[in-house]
């Protein structure tokens, strides 16, 4: 039994159900097609037998009545989100192939795939991250029609000539669903062309895809041209297929092959593919890709492209996972490229690295290399029990994912004793494992799961009721992933059997009540301890350009100036918190209005403080007023997962956006860590 698309449809899904189901019958196999998308009843497709629109349940009740041997699930892996995972095919083997279009595999599809007797990952970024989470998985891509997608210079031409297009137009075409999320970066795609036919007016936009939006459920993208100033209907330099024809199936493969050969570039700027088929068909036909640098992208692009990823891309969808949205100016940028390769006639290298990329996953190579070979493999694994995953996570790799999340760097001081213990509980270092594992769990929060799973606060730490939101929101999603693994499970009810926690007062942390109030900042400053350290090549550096006087805004107890007083600095701070102003040392000064003349000086330093400014701009330009010669700049940037550790961070950039505004007052001398700078006033 094959649960996919029916083979009557002429995209995706529907496209591989008719290669590999006909190349599974031509190699003895008894196939019958399952679908749930269609019309419903019994059809026969070239040759095919479909059972279409049927659910899931229905299917295992044909399933136990039959003699099915296995089922092959080929399908949306978030499809199955729509009814219990555990009710889905639990009466066959099941085969389940996995599309992930998210950069990072999500919980929900980690326990569907429990559910399947085997998995298959259709891209090498699919099969990194089943592994990463325990399965093993048989790499299984699909594959195109190479003889039906290739290049064609007589249809190329009278494509063209149908559309109206010149030999001196460029032409940059997208095939895609205009889905409810905007999966494909559709909107940013027309923001970027918008951009880009301003300066290049010899150019032309084609969109093949529902520009209604109410068949999908998708953008009005008509909406979206006219408020881009573009005709909706297509009259103008953004042309669109037709509307009726494209939902009514009336537009064969031969004219989309025709298409694709007519376009000089496919822009495909996804937020993420499960695999990607018009970027393999679009290159099959000898056309360059401009596709986003995440998940399959960066694989299956041959000739082309690839629209570069900045930690600031990935968002956080609706599938309740990150996705990488890249912005209009990048898609943008990689067209201008595209377009200057063009006009100096030096497209036919990037044509053909497409075509030689593509044979590659011609569907004989890509059956027989890797879909005969599993299928053989399946037979003979038909009396086995499910395949077995692995009991716990990848240590190191979650590690990294969880700083700032669930383990922060920071540390704090409470006022009570054994708080200490609580929150610096560590899992898994702490019990049973190697001790040169990483800890994945260690907070400077006092959360943590209790035996069932729910995540408790001690409450008699004096943290307990301001809990920054995001920190809350994105804890609670990582925990759910963290807790379908069985070795983590075991490992806290482990440690609450021992009586680990049995000094805490615990509340359900969807119970705490929280206030942001003064008190709560002044905490914030009195116990966080900053982690941050002048080195000494900067410190002989100063000393060597006569640098002697120095400032420390937002000085905070002042554990900085005393290090440079003592190492022959003459050193002073400001501070709002009145708990550490002395007015020897350390005087009352906001940074927004510093009580000092110009070039005062000879070095001003900030650490920890900007981020908690609304606008840095007049902060930054009041640090370079005051200073002579230097500055040194430490900020919590957007890649430190610890910026959602505090709930007055107000200013969320990455570091790149933090040099980009720092190289306005001052040249950038050293990168002293990721997130903080030495700068030469200009």
């Amino acid at each position: 039994m094959y649960f996919s698309t029916s083979p009557h449809i002429g995209v995706g899904y529907g496209v591989t159900t008719r290669e590999l189901v006909k190349r599974m019958q031509a190699d003895g196999h008894e196939v019958r097609v399952a679908t749930k998308h269609s019309i419903g009843g019994q059809l026969i497709v070239d040759g095919i037998e479909c059972m279409d629109g049927t659910e899931p349940e229905v299917i295992n009740e044909v399933l136990s009545r039959d003699n099915y041997d296995y089922i092959l699930s080929i399908n949306d892996s978030w499809a199955f989100s729509a009814y219990n995972a555990a009710k889905a095919f639990t009466k066959s083997k099941w085969a389940m192939a996995m599309f992930l279009d998210t950069e990072w595999i999500h919980y929900h599809m980690i326990n569907i795939a429990k559910e399947s007797s085997f998995q298959l990952a259709v891209t090498k970024h699919g099969e990194k991250e089943l592994k990463r989470v325990g399965f093993y998985p048989y790499y299984t891509p699909l594959g195109v029609d190479t003889n039906v997608f290739k290049p064609d210079p007589e249809l190329r031409a009278q494509f063209r000539k149908k559309k109206g297009w010149t030999d001196d137009k460029f032409v940059i075409g997208f095939v895609g669903i205009n889905y409810p999320t905007d999966r494909k970066n559709t909107i940013n795609l027309i923001k970027a062309f918008q951009k880009f036919y301003k300066e290049f007016p010899d150019s032309e936009l084609y969109l093949h895809t529902d520009t209604i939006g109410s068949a999908s459920n998708g953008s009005s993208l008509q909406w979206i041209l006219g408020s881009c100033g573009f005709e909706p209907n297509g009259m103008g330099p953004v042309k669109i297929v037709d509307q009726v024809d494209y939902h009514l199936w009336n537009i064969s493969r031969d004219e989309l092959v025709g298409l694709y050969n007519a376009f000089d570039t496919f822009c495909f700027p996804t937020h993420g593919e499960g695999f990607g088929l018009p970027i393999v068909e679009a290159q099959s036909c000898g056309c360059p890709v401009i596709t986003t640098d995440t998940t399959s992208g960066k694989e299956l692009l041959k000739g082309g492209l690839l629209i570069p990823v900045v930690e600031d891309d990935y968002v956080f969808s609706s599938l309740r996972t990150w996705v990488a949205r890249v912005p209009a100016t990048r898609i943008y940028d990689r067209m201008k490229i595209m377009y200057k390769i063009w006009k100096a006639g030096k497209l036919g290298k990037y044509q053909k690295k497409a075509r030689e990329g593509m044979l590659e996953y011609d569907w004989n190579n890509v059956y027989d290399t890797y879909w005969r070979p599993f299928l053989k493999d399946l037979e003979n694994k038909l009396d086995l029990s499910k395949i077995q995953t692995e009991q716990c996570p990848d240590w190191g790799y979650l590690h990294r994912q969880m700083i700032g999340r669930i383990m922060f760097a920071g540390k704090f001081n409470c006022d009570y004793k054994g708080c200490k213990d609580i929150c610096a509980w560590e899992f898994p270092r702490l019990h049973r494992e190697p001790f040169n594992e990483r800890s994945i769990l260690s907070r400077s929060y006092p959360i943590f799961p209790n035996k069932d799973g729910d995540l408790v606060v001690d409450i008699k730490c004096r943290f307990s009721g301001w809990l920054p939101p995001r920190f809350i929101d994105e804890i609670r999603i990582l925990w759910e992933e963290l807790w379908t693994y069985p070795r983590i499970r075991d490992e806290v009810k482990y440690l609450w059997d021992l009586g680990y926690f049995s000094k805490g007062n615990f509340k359900l942390l969807s119970d705490i009540k929280q206030e942001f109030d003064d008190s709560y900042s002044e905490v914030m400053q009195t116990c966080y301890e900053t982690q941050f350290h002048i080195t000494d090549e900067i410190l002989n550096t100063f000393k060597n350009e006569n640098c002697l006087t120095v400032l420390d805004a937002g000085c905070g107890q002042g554990v900085r100036i005393k290090t440079l007083n003592e190492t022959g600095f003459k050193a002073i701070g400001t501070e709002v918190n009145k708990k550490w102003i002395d007015d020897k040392l350390i005087f009352y000064g906001d940074i927004n209005n510093l009580p000092y003349s110009d070039n005062s000086f000879d070095v001003v330093m900030t650490v920890d403080v900007l981020e908690h400014v609304k606008d840095p701009l007049p902060a930054l330009k009041e640090l370079f007023r005051v200073t002579k010669k230097y500055a040194i700049i430490e900020v919590t940037s957007s890649s430190d997962g610890s910026i959602m550790e505090d709930a007055t961070h107000c200013t969320r950039w990455s570091p790149p956006a933090w040099e980009r505004e720092i190289s306005e007052f001052g040249t950038i001398v050293k990168r002293i860590t990721g997130q903080s700078w030495l700068v030469k006033k200009k």
